[in-house]
């Protein structure tokens, strides 16, 4: 039933924009099919392209246009890796091979004794740690954790990156209102992402270069004085490397936290100053955070 009386349905919930992208996004060729439809529009004998011409501009549209759709999979996306512990539902609908958990965890020591850092690969949790408030020689704390791979392709390039979320902390507090010596400190704290060659026989893990790094925090104090404590939070996805590897080779790609307290320190007359009963030292960094995930792709 129609009638000539229309109903008042008001202004469109749709907002209208205005407006047109700078160009296009693609570029299509069309030299092939240009080049069949030009047969196409050749006279025949009755002015009527035949079927054959018009099957072979239907095909030329087709494998143009269209494509086939990617094979829908469930398996575990080949170019990621989790702690060995992770549950994998917080990842992926299908569980990962073993060879795609973390396999390795490595921290620093002094003198073959804990020095304080930790890693695991079960968890993808790393602490690393320095601390000189002895006056101690200084040295480098670090923690790390990775995958192994062994590349099938005679050579092969691959990006590593990692998702990283990490809290960085430090203190710096060196005998404040004292009339002590001459006195600097530097501080630093570098996230990497890189790959080493692990040789079969002996073990030993030789560096890849280049290798990704992000320094987050750094800082130079001088003098006597001191601070409260510094934290800063971090979370990033794009500290990544491209490495170059050979096939049938054994690689450890993996991420490392490290800190590093430098400092000289001297006495009135220009000697190293040796801590002493009842000096206020407190001079540390840590880095503490989880490597939640590693991904290698090709």
């Amino acid at each position: 039933m129609s009638t000539s009386d229309h109903e008042d349905r008001g202004p469109s919930p749709v907002a209208s924009e205005v407006g047109a992208p700078a160009g296009p996004i693609s570029f299509v060729r069309r030299r092939e099919i240009d080049e069949v439809h030009r047969e196409l529009e050749l006279p025949g004998p009755d002015s009527l392209p035949t079927p054959e011409a018009i099957a072979k501009y239907r095909d030329a549209i087709f494998h143009q246009f269209f494509r086939e759709r990617p094979e829908f999979t469930l398996a575990w996306p080949d170019s990621l890796y989790i702690p060995s512990e992770a549950n994998y539902k917080n990842y992926w609908i299908a569980a990962p091979p073993a060879s795609h958990r973390y396999r390795y965890h490595w921290v620093n020591s002094i003198d073959d004794r804990p020095a304080g850092s930790a890693a695991s690969e079960a968890t993808g949790h790393l602490f690393s740690w320095v601390n000189v408030s002895g006056l101690n020689p200084s040295y480098i704390g670090f923690a790390g954790t990775g995958v192994s791979l062994v590349p099938q392709a005679t050579l092969s390039y691959v990006k590593v990156s990692a998702d990283i979320d990490a809290v960085t902390e430090s203190r710096w507090w060196f005998m404040p209102g004292t009339t002590a010596g001459f006195a600097n400190f530097s501080y630093r704290g570098t996230a990497y992402v890189a790959g080493w060659e692990v040789d079969p026989v002996s073990g030993q893990w030789t560096l890849q270069k280049p290798f990704g790094a992000r320094t987050l925090f750094t800082a130079d104090e001088s003098g006597q004085g001191g601070s409260a404590i510094s934290s800063q939070v971090h979370a990033f996805t794009d500290l990544s490397v491209t490495l170059q590897l050979q096939g049938g080779h054994s690689y450890a790609i993996g991420v490392a936290f490290e800190v590093e307290i430098t400092f000289d320190c001297r006495d009135r007359i220009g000697r190293p100053y040796k801590k002493q009963p009842g000096d206020d030292i407190k001079l540390w960094a840590s880095i503490a955070g989880n490597v939640a995930s590693i991904t290698v792709s090709t």
